[in-house]
């Protein structure tokens, strides 16, 4: 009798297994859909294209301020290097030649806040879009495969990674959280603090911090500060701005995180008021931004994403219809209803941003007036900035809802322009700026540099739109023409279609 009941408790905890692991497989699998890991993937290899000496004749160059077009210069570039800026126009014996003449010259653009997710076709579109660097914020540990991968002839932008985001939560949320996202969940500050040895030995270009607990973020960054590995990301949910003369965090990843403390320290905006709000934002920046300046805090703008929200809360469908949704990867476009409350997905039924249909009018004008007054927040804590200097490198949080990856840096530093930056300025935020911040030996042309470069149709210093006019990509010293940029663009948005669920013709 003892023996059968051993047998059959033993085979049930078989049977309880075996479901169990079918469910979390079935999960995980829902999990990297959603990610884009089920997005039919192009062959890079396609594009591949090799170095080799390249003279571009008669174009006007960016100067190395970044504040005029120099003209009639001759560019000479080999084995990924600048050799030579001239006005002499000599070409070397069996150089590529490309005709400069009525062109622009500026270096190649970064995204200073991207995610690649599992989305590797993402890496062509960036290129397609002048985007020759990206900073991914949050890679797991096959992106230090890939950016190896780049850095030995892949088509795609060169790749700086961070950590994996580390937070403070409760064991059994922390592992959840683990298994649904690429965080990872710190028990105590000892623990944090092997986390980050780990990564730094790992080779990460940065820590990633989320919401740590405040004696965990302050170890987690004197830490890093003793290995030499920078620390970037979002602020504890206790978070006070005054930490911000102290800490050793240098850089901020969005604007956001600066508005979230200071919504959180005025209190209700639907019971004080837009105007009082406003009034606090305004009041408290310049004490806010001496900290950032003496301690040489960089931040990651986020603005377009910010923007963007109100506008999928109060009419989804139009918002939709202003992106390239053609070119987003399908699972994060498609989302899942699976999560109950927490919807995932940037399409009506999917969207954690619209307005419920059933809300009532007094809820809807709760949360209209949120979004609108968090967005004005961070247009007056901009001017503020770019009045007295703090360092901007421009994000786009590429993953999230709307933000096609590539396209959106246009679209970012189209909203920094109009947030308050001129053209020079804003020009500055995707090149020379990040490219200090990272050491990167790219962001100018100079000889010596890196050979990443965008030859445009248009100046940009006249209108900053004219980042979208892009002729030809110089990536390391690789040549791509606009026929082989339009191919990456329609091979993509081929392999979306294939592996599309959801009809999005209405919004193309």
């Amino acid at each position: 009798m003892f023996k059968t009941l051993l047998k059959w408790l033993f085979g049930l905890f078989i049977g309880v297994s075996i479901v169990a692991a079918a469910y979390l497989a079935w999960f995980k699998n829902g999990v990297n859909f959603i990610y884009g890991a089920h997005t039919q993937v192009v062959d890079h290899r396609a594009f591949a294209s090799p170095r080799q000496l390249t003279v571009i004749t008669d174009v006007s160059v960016l100067s190395p301020d970044g504040q005029t077009m120099l003209p009639n210069r001759t560019v000479v570039l080999d084995k990924g290097e600048i050799l030579s800026v001239t006005t002499e126009g000599s070409i070397p014996a069996g150089a590529m030649v490309i005709p400069g003449q009525g062109k622009y010259l500026i270096p190649g653009l970064v995204d200073s806040h991207a995610h690649l997710l599992k989305s590797p076709n993402d890496l062509l579109l960036y290129v397609a879009n002048g985007v020759t660097h990206i900073r991914d914020l949050g890679g797991p540990a096959e992106r230090l495969q890939l950016r190896e991968e780049i850095d030995q002839g892949r088509v795609g932008p060169r790749l700086f990674v961070s950590s994996p985001p580390i937070d403070s939560m409760g064991l059994l949320e922390g592992a959840f959280w683990e298994f649904i996202t690429f965080h990872k969940n710190t028990h105590d500050v000892e623990h944090a603090k092997s986390m980050v040895k780990e990564f730094a030995e790992q080779g990460y270009d940065a820590i990633k911090i989320y919401h740590l607990d405040m004696p965990t973020y302050r170890a987690v960054n004197k830490l890093a500060t003793e290995l030499g590995v920078p620390t970037t990301g979002h602020f504890p949910l206790t978070f006070e701005l005054s930490e911000l003369a102290v800490t050793q965090q240098r850089e901020v990843a969005h604007l956001e995180e600066i508005v979230r403390v200071l919504i959180r320290e005025f209190g209700s905006i639907n019971k004080q008021g837009s105007e009082a709000f406003y009034a606090h934002v305004e009041a408290r920046a310049d004490e806010i931004i001496d900290d950032l300046l003496a301690n040489d805090i960089t931040v990651s703008s986020v603005l377009w994403f910010m923007e963007s929200i109100h506008d999928q809360f109060s009419n989804l469908e139009e918002a939709l219809k202003e992106v390239h949704m053609e070119y987003a990867n399908p699972g994060l476009v498609e989302g899942t209803k699976d999560g109950g409350e927490y919807k995932v997905g940037w399409l009506p039924g999917y969207n954690q941003f619209e307005a419920v249909n059933d809300a009532s009018e007094e809820a809807y004008k709760k949360s209209d007036t949120f979004w609108q007054a968090r967005e004005k927040a961070h247009h007056i804590l901009l001017k503020a900035m770019v009045r007295r200097g703090v360092k901007i490198v421009a994000g786009t949080d590429a993953g999230g809802n709307l933000v096609v990856p590539g396209f959106s840096l246009h679209d970012e530093l189209r909203s920094l322009n109009l947030g308050g930056m001129n053209p020079a300025q804003t020009l500055a935020t995707a090149t020379r700026v990040p490219a200090e911040l990272m050491k990167s030996n790219a962001g100018i042309i100079e000889p010596g540099r890196r050979a990443d470069l965008l030859i445009l149709n248009q100046n940009p210093l006249t209108d900053i739109g004219n980042t979208r006019s892009i002729d030809t990509v110089i990536l390391n010293g690789r040549v791509f023409v606009r026929e082989q940029l339009d191919a990456m663009l329609d091979a993509v948005k081929q392999a979306n279609a294939n592996s599309r669920k959801i009809n999005i013709d209405k919004y193309l």
